[in-house]
């Protein structure tokens, strides 16, 4: 007995035609760029390469610190490292392009340059961003990584030292000849993104670099007192010790009365 279901037909997939959406998207292909914007381009760059040390702060809480305690009336802004799309999305009603934040750089007293890097470098630009900081200073400076993270990226035991409800480590570059302020950070726990990147760069270009991670139990932007007291004691060991003037404590009393949730935060100090 002959059965006849007609003829058959083939129905589009779903997946392919999302597939061949995304390719008409115009931010499917945006891609970023890095470029440095100095004031006085000369002048800036023959300061900077005369600098003992460069200090690099990734994460909120290693950037608020640089900025509220090594920034000083004695700084001086000399410029940043620009995140730039390199094809450009039209606005629309709906739709606004976030303004992407730069990365700022900063010499304190012609020894020290000081970089805080925004959010918006991101790990695929880690490697670039770590090449191009680290060409603008010699090769005999001292490099400092402060970055900041959540205890749920520390594999391994998690013990915060007294009260401070935080924890940090150290990774240092052969070149780094240092004992460093802090233990070296237990395997299997890593760095990512521009840590990393800059850890590497030193290691195979033969600088001397080390890297603090300091891990905490809050998210919290707000919270700098937790890792003030572990992020001053990398200051009191050389060569950062000989090399950075005393860091001004004053302009932390000024953080504590301008921050919105001062009423409510725990102290550690």
């Amino acid at each position: 007995m002959a059965l006849d279901f007609g003829e058959p037909v083939f129905s589009s997939s779903r997946a392919y035609d999302e597939l061949e959406d995304d390719d008409e998207c115009p931010s499917a292909n945006v891609e970023h760029n890095l470029s440095l914007d100095f004031k006085n381009a000369g002048e800036t760059k023959s300061r900077i390469s005369k600098c003992d040390a460069l200090i690099i702060s990734y994460g909120t809480l290693a950037s608020d610190f640089c900025e509220t305690l090594l920034i000083s009336k004695g700084c001086v802004e000399c410029g940043s490292i620009k995140v730039e799309k390199s094809m450009e999305v039209d606005d629309t009603s709906d739709f606004r392009p976030r303004k992407l934040k730069s990365s700022s750089l900063s010499i304190i007293q012609d020894s020290v340059l000081v970089c805080n890097v925004s959010q918006d470098v991101t790990a695929i630009l880690a490697n670039r961003f770590a090449e191009m900081i680290l060409g603008l200073v010699s090769p005999s400076c001292k490099v400092m990584v402060l970055s900041s993270h959540h205890y749920g990226q520390l594999q391994g035991n998690y013990n915060p030292m007294n009260d401070t409800s935080c924890i940090v480590h150290s990774l240092i570059s052969p070149a780094y000849t240092h004992p460093p302020a802090y233990p070296q950070l237990p395997q299997p726990a890593t760095l990512d993104s521009v840590p990393a990147a800059v850890l590497t760069e030193c290691i195979v270009k033969k600088r001397p670099c080390v890297a603090y991670p300091v891990f905490t139990e809050t998210y919290s932007t707000s919270d700098l007192d937790l890792v003030i007291d572990s992020l001053m004691k990398v200051f009191r060991c050389n060569p950062f010790k000989s090399i950075l003037p005393s860091v001004d404590q004053s302009k932390l009393h000024q953080y504590r009365e301008k921050n919105s949730r001062k009423d409510i935060l725990y102290r550690y100090m």
